[in-house]
């Protein structure tokens, strides 16, 4: 029997041994990256939501400073009306003035001092216009002062509208806020690593004094095999439902070494979104490998740091969206993922 079979078939007693041993572990998983999964999904629509809503704050605080600009426009029209009708009344005084300047005259008896009939008619026409000229400055005059109060009635009307609006979205951004916090106070609880997981990865690290090498077990590629004590992938290249995983997943049993495949530079370290906790090395000619799913005292190495092949690098965990204890390994060549099994077969 030829290594590559050897291998395979213990990756089947593996798998065996697992699923027959561990079913309420492996369900318990599940259920918990089942919850993780649609709370994230809920956290997701509450983002969108508030971005919207903050998005609607920007927009009415635009609204806003341009209704100040308006609301300064407006009083200065209603400065210039003002004026207006001060200047209105204070040529009908002026006119008043000029016509009974000698005391109170009829307007017959303006008439009545006309010298001839043709001083008669144009007396006359020059009062009539007198008086209709009176007429239309009273009737502006009116005019002014209704368009003053409508202007006024509008201004205010628009401030009102607008605090209620931004008190509305003040209020909505509020609760949006407290809904998002709570919902990720649910997944970090949804996540978070039970008691005993801890333990374990407490006690590999703890044990861990520097670097140390695990030789690889022989096979086709150059690069090593990451979990030198499994073979067993429980989810490979490709799609996966819906999605396209882009790596393997390895089980293995929380706090178990894992290795760097090949010599490289640490390039991340730490937390990540999806992963719970992750490490990326660069092995240089454009080639990357990410393990993730580790927790966070199970990460062995630093950002920067140089690490040989075979080099234990971290421990096994579940963290993140994950839905048992693994690793998770990914391959990148030209900033494309590729099938790491190319690499390591």
């Amino acid at each position: 029997m030829s290594y590559r079979q050897k291998r395979m078939t213990a990756c089947l007693l593996a798998g065996l041994l697992l699923t027959t041993a561990l079913p309420g572990n492996a369900l318990a998983a599940e259920q918990k990256g089942e919850q993780a999964e649609k709370i994230q999904q809920e956290l997701n629509g509450v983002d969108k939501e508030l971005q919207d809503t903050l998005k609607n704050m920007q927009d009415l605080e635009a609204e806003l400073s341009q209704g100040m600009k308006e609301n300064e426009k407006m009083k200065r029209e209603i400065a210039a009306l003002e004026q207006r009708i001060e200047k209105h009344r204070e040529k009908l005084k002026e006119r008043v003035k000029v016509m009974y300047q000698k005391g109170d005259v009829s307007f017959w008896e303006v008439l009545f001092k006309a010298t001839d009939f043709s001083d008669f008619l144009e007396r006359l026409q020059l009062l009539s216009m007198i008086v209709e000229q009176d007429q239309d400055l009273i009737k502006q005059l009116r005019t002014d002062q209704a368009k003053l109060k409508t202007a006024k009635e509008q201004l205010d009307a628009q401030q009102k509208e607008r605090r209620t609006r931004q008190e509305t979205l003040r209020k909505a951004e509020q609760d949006l806020q407290a809904k998002a916090k709570n919902l990720k106070g649910d997944l970090a609880a949804a996540l978070a690593a039970p008691a005993e997981d801890q333990h374990v990865v407490e006690q590999a690290y703890q044990s861990y004094t520097g670097p140390q090498f695990i030789p690889a077990a022989g096979g086709n590629g150059s690069y090593a095999w990451p979990v030198p004590s499994s073979f067993t992938i429980s989810s490979g290249y490709g799609m996966r439902g819906s999605e396209f995983h882009k790596g393997i997943d390895i089980t293995a049993p929380i706090g178990t070494p894992f290795v760097a495949v090949a010599d490289g530079v640490v390039v991340q370290a730490g937390s990540a979104s999806g992963y719970g906790h992750w490490i990326v090395i660069d092995h240089g000619n454009g080639v990357t490998s990410v393990y993730g799913h580790m927790y966070g005292n199970g990460i062995l190495v630093s950002t920067g740091q140089t690490v040989r092949q075979g080099q234990v690098i971290g421990t096994t965990g579940n963290d993140g969206y994950s839905t048992g204890p693994h690793l998770h390994l990914s391959m990148q060549s030209g900033g494309a993922y590729v099938n790491p099994m190319a690499f390591l077969q």
